[in-house]
C-alpha cells in the first residue's frame, strides 16, 4: 500500500496534462486517468520524485457551500511586495480567525455566535498586525468556502475582486468586440482606429442603439492589448518578428581556450572611402570581414574590400588569421603596441551561405586542421560576439571619421550631413586606423569576459598551430574549369597563361594520359591535353593547373603573359600611400571590362603595351564619372577603381624586419634518405590538401556504387528512352509535313476556283469519263495511294 494520502478523484497536473487518481493495484502501481481515457501508471517513488522536482503538482479542490468544486491553485501566491498590502492583511486576518474557529469546540455558525467569537480576540496581541475588520458574515463565508479544517492555505482567502472578467455588455456587443479584436490581428496595416471603425460598422448593421455599446475607442484598445501574445503577433506580423519579440535569448557562444572557436562575420562600414588623396573621388562604403576569437575576444584578422561577402573574403581573412603581425613595425611604425593574436583556429563559424557549404571547402579546411560550421539562417543574434564588435567600431571610429554615416538617410538629410562629399579617408589610411583601433581594443577592459583581451590571450595561450602550407588556401580560392594545354600555354578568358619551363614540364607529365584523337597527326605538331584549372576571380595574374601526372598530384602556377597589363608598370599609377599600399593584380572581371571597352572604342588590344593603354584609359573614364554621376549609376566604376587599390598584406618583398623571428609558417618540412656521412640532400614533402584530388567535381556521391547489372539496365533504359524520343520527333515531323501539304493543296484549290470563276466554263471533253479520279490527300501522304 502507498504511504501517500491519495484518494480516488484527486487531481494532478503532469507534463502530459491533467490526470485524476483512479486506483492502486496490488503491485503498488498508482493508476491515473485522463478525461480522454488515457491511463498513466506510476510508482510511488516516481510520483514522489516528480512532486519534489516540480514536474507534477496536486490540484487542491474544495467544495463550496452549494456543493460546487473550487480550485485554489488558480488563485496564485502573493506577488513580491504584496506581503503587507491591504489585501494580504485581509487574507491573513481571515485565515487567523478561521483556523482559531477550527480549533475551538464550542462556537456555532450563527450570526450571534460568530460575533461573540470575534469579540473574544479583542485584546489579543496577535491582531496588532492583523488589523483588518472582520464581521460575522465575512467570517461565515470564509469558514464555509475557504478550504476545509486542517487544509486552509493563505491563497484561498485572497479576494477575487477585479481579478475576474466581467461581461458588461450584451451578447451581440461582446461578440462584435471579439470580432474587432480578431480583425485587428489579421493584417499588419490595421490600426486601433481601423478596428474601432470596423466595430462601429458591426453595431450599425446589427441595429444596436449607441447607449448599449462603448462609443470610445479606449475599451477596444484595452481588449486588444490584453490579447498581445506570440501567436497573435505572428498572425499580424510574421513568425520571425514574433520570435524576436517574445522568445528568450539563447546563451552566447562559449569557448575556453584561444583559437578553439573563431567567429567570422561581415558588415558594411559606416564610412565612405575615397580613391586617392588628390582628387578625393568617393568609392562608397566597403565591406568589413572580421575574425574574432570567442574565448578571449581578440581580433585575429580582418579584410576591407569592395567585394561582397564571399568565399574570397573568408579565405583571405583566414590567411591573415594564420599570419603573425610583425609587419606592423614596418608598415605602420606610428602605432604603439603589438598585435600578437594569430594562429590556426580549430573551429570556424561562418554564415550559412551556399558558397561556404561545398564539400571541397569542408574537406580542405578539415585537412588543414579547421572544422567549419555554419550559423542559423537570418539569426544575427547567434553571432552576437561579432555584432558587438561592429557596434564598438562604429561608435569609436567610423561614425567619428570624415565621411562617416552616423544615422539613417532621413536624419542625415535633416541635419545636413553629406558623407559622400565629406569623405577624405583612403583605403590605405583606413587600414592603418583600423590597426590602431584593434590594438587599443585589445588593451581595454571587456565586459563580456570581465577582463582585458590581450591579458587573457597571454594567460590562456599554451600553444598554437599554423597552416603548414599557406598556398593551399590560394588553391581553395579558385573556381574550377576545364581548358586545353598546348606548347603556347593556356588560353583562358581571352588571356594567355604561359611559362616555358612549367608548360614543358606539364606537357611531359600529362601527355601520356591524353587521348590520342586529341593529338596532332604531324610528328612535330604541338602536344595537346585537357587539364583542370582553378582560377581566382579577383586575381588574373595567374591560374593553378592540376598536374595529376606526378605522384603525389599537385597544383602548378602558370603566370599571365601580359605582366604589364595585369600588374601595371612601375610609376604608371599615383600611389595613395607608398608605405602601406602595394600594387594589386587586375581581376578577371576588370580585365573583361577593359577588353569590352577597347572593342567598343576601337583601341588596339593585342600586345601587352596596347592592353595597358586600354586599361589606363578605362581607369581615367571611371575616375571622371565616379565623382559626377550618382552612386547608383557608377557601380562598375567604383568596383573597378576599388580593385586597383592596393592591399597592405601584398607587398613586393618581405615586410618583416631583418631581426624578426622566423614564424612556423615560414618553415618548409623536408625528408632526406639516410647516408653514411649524414649529408644527404633533402627532398621537400609536398603538402597537398586531399580535397583537391576529388574527381566528382565537388559533388558527393549519394548511395552505394551501382552493380554491373544495374549499369546495363540503366543503359538499356536510356537507349529505349532515346528511341522513343526519336520516334516521337519523327511522328511530329510527319504531322507537320502533312499539315503543310494540306495547306498548300487548299491554297491551290482556292486559286483554281477563283480562276474558274473569272473564266467561262470550257466545253466538256468527249472523253471526260477517262479523267483522273479524285485523290485522298491523307492516304497519299501516308503512302497508301
Amino acid at each position: 500500500m502507498t504511504t501517500l494520502n491519495l484518494k480516488p478523484g484527486d487531481i494532478f497536473d503532469f507534463p502530459d496534462g491533467r490526470f485524476r487518481f483512479l486506483e492502486e493495484w496490488e503491485d503498488e502501481t498508482l493508476w491515473f486517468i485522463k478525461n480522454t481515457g488515457a491511463r498513466l501508471p506510476l510508482s510511488e517513488t516516481r510520483l514522489v520524485d516528480m512532486l519534489g522536482a516540480g514536474e507534477a503538482k496536486k490540484i487542491d479542490i474544495f467544495k463550496r457551500s452549494d456543493g460546487r468544486p473550487k480550485s485554489v491553485n488558480d488563485l496564485g501566491e502573493l506577488a513580491p511586495g504584496e506581503e503587507f498590502s491591504p489585501e494580504a492583511i485581509r487574507a491573513r486576518t481571515l485565515q487567523f480567525f478561521v483556523r482559531q474557529w477550527d480549533d475551538a469546540k464550542g462556537p456555532t455558525l450563527g450570526r450571534r455566535g460568530l460575533k461573540d467569537f470575534i469579540g473574544g480576540f479583542k485584546h489579543d496581541d496577535r491582531l496588532k498586525l492583523l488589523n483588518h475588520p472582520v464581521n460575522p458574515t465575512a467570517l461565515y463565508n470564509a469558514i464555509v468556502n475557504c478550504g476545509e479544517p486542517g487544509n486552509r492555505p493563505l491563497r484561498v482567502f485572497r479576494s477575487l475582486r477585479g481579478k475576474t472578467e466581467r461581461k458588461r455588455f450584451g451578447k451581440v456587443v461582446e461578440e462584435a468586440l471579439d470580432q474587432a479584436v480578431d480583425f485587428y490581428w489579421s493584417l499588419r496595416p490595421r490600426t486601433y482606429t481601423d478596428a474601432h471603425a470596423y466595430f462601429r460598422d458591426l453595431m450599425t448593421n446589427a441595429g444596436v442603439p449607441p447607449e448599449d455599446f462603448p462609443r470610445r475607442m479606449e475599451t477596444l484598445r484595452r481588449r486588444i492589448n490584453r490579447t498581445i501574445n506570440q501567436n497573435n503577433w505572428a498572425r499580424k506580423y510574421s513568425p520571425r518578428e514574433a520570435t524576436l519579440k517574445f522568445e528568450g535569448v539563447k546563451d552566447s557562444l562559449y569557448a575556453r581556450e584561444p583559437l578553439e572557436l573563431v567567429v567570422m562575420d561581415h558588415t558594411v562600414i559606416d564610412t565612405f572611402v575615397v580613391f586617392d588623396n588628390e582628387f578625393l573621388l568617393p568609392l562608397g562604403r566597403p565591406t568589413l570581414t572580421v575574425a574574432i576569437d570567442v574565448a578571449t575576444r581578440t581580433i585575429l584578422g580582418y579584410l576591407v574590400s569592395f567585394e561582397p561577402a564571399s568565399l574570397h573574403s573568408v579565405l583571405t581573412t583566414l590567411k591573415r588569421v594564420n599570419r603573425n603581425k610583425n609587419y606592423m613595425s614596418k608598415l605602420f611604425p606610428d602605432i604603439k603596441g603589438i598585435w600578437d593574436a594569430w594562429g590556426l583556429p580549430k573551429t570556424l563559424l561562418v554564415d550559412s551561405a551556399w558558397e561556404f557549404k561545398s564539400p571541397s571547402l569542408q574537406d580542405a579546411l578539415r585537412d588543414l586542421g579547421t572544422e567549419i560550421i555554419w550559423s542559423p539562417v537570418r539569426t544575427p543574434q547567434y553571432k552576437v560576439v561579432g555584432e558587438r564588435f561592429f557596434k564598438t567600431l562604429n561608435d569609436r571610429l567610423f561614425h567619428k571619421l570624415p565621411g562617416g554615416v552616423p544615422a539613417g538617410p532621413t536624419e542625415m538629410r535633416l541635419i545636413d550631413v553629406k558623407p559622400r562629399e565629406d569623405a577624405v579617408i583612403s583605403l590605405g589610411s583606413l587600414d592603418e586606423i583600423i590597426h590602431e583601433a584593434i590594438v587599443g581594443y585589445h588593451d581595454e577592459f571587456h565586459t563580456g569576459i570581465d577582463d582585458i583581451p590581450a591579458e587573457v590571450w597571454k594567460r590562456r595561450l599554451k600553444s598554437r598551430d599554423v597552416i603548414s602550407d599557406i598556398n593551399a588556401l590560394d588553391h581553395l580560392l579558385g573556381r574550377m574549369a576545364r581548358v586545353r594545354l598546348t606548347r603556347r600555354g593556356i588560353r583562358f578568358k581571352h588571356m594567355d597563361f604561359h611559362d616555358q619551363q612549367k608548360t614543358s614540364k606539364l606537357l611531359d607529365d600529362l601527355s601520356r594520359n591524353a587521348k590520342r584523337r586529341d593529338q596532332s597527326s604531324s610528328p612535330v605538331g604541338s602536344a595537346r591535353c585537357w587539364v583542370t584549372i582553378k582560377w581566382d576571380p579577383i586575381d588574373a595574374s595567374c591560374i593553378q593547373v592540376w598536374n595529376d601526372g606526378v605522384k603525389p598530384p599537385r597544383f602548378v602556377t602558370l603566370p599571365n603573359r601580359d605582366r604589364q597589363f595585369v600588374m601595371m608598370p612601375p610609376g604608371a599609377h599615383r600611389q595613395r600611400d607608398a608605405k602601406s599600399e602595394f600594387t594589386r593584380p587586375i581581376s578577371f572581371w576588370n580585365a573583361e571590362k577593359v577588353r569590352i571597352f577597347a572593342k567598343e572604342t576601337g583601341i588596339p588590344f593585342k600586345t601587352d603595351q596596347q592592353k595597358w593603354i586600354a586599361r589606363n584609359k578605362l581607369r581615367q573614364k571611371w575616375e571622371r564619372i565616379a565623382g559626377i554621376l550618382p552612386m547608383r549609376d557608377t557601380k562598375e566604376a567604383v568596383r573597378g577603381l576599388a580593385q586597383s587599390q592596393g592591399m597592405f598584406d601584398r607587398p613586393v618583398g618581405s615586410t618583416a624586419p631583418d631581426d624578426a623571428p622566423i614564424a612556423a609558417s615560414d618553415v618548409l618540412f623536408a625528408t632526406a634518405e639516410p647516408t653514411v656521412n649524414g649529408y644527404g640532400e633533402a627532398t621537400l614533402v609536398p603538402q597537398q590538401v586531399a580535397a583537391f584530388e576529388r574527381e566528382e567535381d565537388e559533388r558527393r556521391a549519394k548511395g552505394k556504387s551501382p552493380s554491373e547489372k544495374q549499369k546495363k539496365k540503366r543503359a538499356r533504359t536510356m537507349r529505349d528512352k532515346k528511341e522513343a524520343e526519336a520516334e516521337a520527333r519523327a511522328a511530329a515531323a510527319t504531322e507537320n509535313a502533312k499539315e503543310r501539304a494540306r495547306e498548300a493543296a487548299s491554297q491551290k484549290e482556292a486559286t483554281r476556283a477563283r480562276k474558274a470563276k473569272d473564266k467561262p466554263a470550257p466545253k466538256k471533253a468527249a472523253d471526260s469519263k477517262k479523267g483522273d479520279p479524285d485523290i485522298d490527300l491523307d492516304k497519299f501522304l501516308d503512302g497508301e495511294e
